[in-house]
C-alpha cells in the first residue's frame, strides 16, 4: 500500500521560508560536481531497486500511460514488471501545466501520463528513469499534494526520502533537489550525473556544511564579516574549554 504523508509532517524537516541561496548554492554545486563520482553507483543502484519496490505498489492504485512530444513514439510499448504500457503522443510533451491540473485530472480519470522524453542516464535505462518519473509524480504531487517549482521538489524530496532505504538518499537528493535547483538556477535540464552533492544535510533540508552561510528568521544568508569573527570566537573558547577538562 502506498503510504500517505501528512503535510504537517513535510514541515517538521524543511528549515528554511526562503529557499532562493540555498537553490543557488546546490545549482553552483551540481554544476561543479562529476559527471561519474568514483563509488557514488551503489547509491543509484539502490534508490533503483526501491524504485520498482515502490512503483508495483502504484500500479494498484492507478493506471499509468506514458507520453511523448514526438510522433514517431505513437504506439510504442513499455515492459515494465511483467506489464505491457502504451506510449501516446502528446502536442508538447507535457500532460500538465500545473500540480493541481495533474492532481485533479488523476482523481478523475484514474489515469497518471508521464512524460518519457530526455530519459537519458548514465546509470538507469529508459523504464529504470520513467518509473522514478511515475511514483515522483504519484507520491509527491499527487498523494502528498506538493506544488511544483524549486521550493516544491525540495519538499518532494523529503517525502520521498520518508519511503527510500538510507543508502539511496544521496542518490535520491542529486536525481531530485539538485536537478530542480539547476533547472531554477540556469532556466535549463542539467546533464543528468552520478555524483553526490556534499556538505547538504539531508534530513534537515536547509542546513548547510559551510561557513559562510547560516540561517536567520528561517532564511540563508551570507555571514557578515562580525558574524565570520563571533563564530571563530566561539569554536576557540569551545576549543579552550574541552583542553581545560
Amino acid at each position: 500500500m502506498i503510504i500517505y504523508i501528512n503535510e504537517n509532517l513535510l514541515g517538521e524537516k524543511m528549515m528554511l521560508s526562503d529557499y532562493s541561496q540555498y537553490l543557488e548554492l546546490i545549482a553552483k554545486a551540481y554544476e561543479e560536481a562529476p559527471e561519474l563520482e568514483p563509488g557514488a553507483k551503489k547509491h543509484w543502484d539502490s534508490l533503483k531497486n526501491s524504485n520498482y519496490t515502490l512503483f508495483k505498489r502504484l500500479l494498484s492504485k492507478v493506471n499509468v500511460l506514458f507520453v511523448s512530444e514526438h510522433k514517431s513514439y505513437e504506439g510504442k510499448t513499455f515492459n515494465i514488471l511483467g506489464r505491457k504500457f502504451d506510449v501516446k503522443y502528446i502536442k508538447g510533451g507535457q500532460p500538465y501545466q500545473t500540480q493541481p491540473e495533474m492532481k485533479s485530472e488523476v482523481q478523475k480519470t484514474g489515469i497518471l501520463k508521464i512524460n518519457i522524453d530526455y530519459s537519458e542516464h548514465p546509470i538507469f535505462s529508459v523504464e529504470d528513469n520513467i518509473v522514478m518519473r511515475t511514483i515522483h509524480d504519484y507520491l509527491t504531487h499527487i498523494q502528498a499534494n506538493v506544488g511544483f517549482g524549486g521550493k516544491g521538489e525540495i519538499a518532494a524530496f523529503n517525502v520521498h526520502a520518508k519511503l527510500a532505504p538510507n543508502l539511496a538518499i544521496p542518490a535520491l537528493f542529486t536525481e531530485v533537489v539538485g536537478q530542480a535547483a539547476y533547472a531554477t538556477v540556469y532556466g535549463k535540464f542539467p546533464v543528468q550525473k552520478i555524483a553526490i552533492l556534499h556538505g547538504f544535510d539531508y534530513t534537515n533540508l536547509g542546513e548547510i556544511d559551510d561557513d559562510n552561510y547560516h540561517i536567520v528568521n528561517k532564511k540563508l544568508v551570507p555571514k557578515t564579516g562580525e558574524d565570520k569573527y563571533k563564530n571563530v570566537e566561539r569554536e576557540t573558547k569551545d576549543f579552550k574549554a574541552i583542553s581545560n577538562n
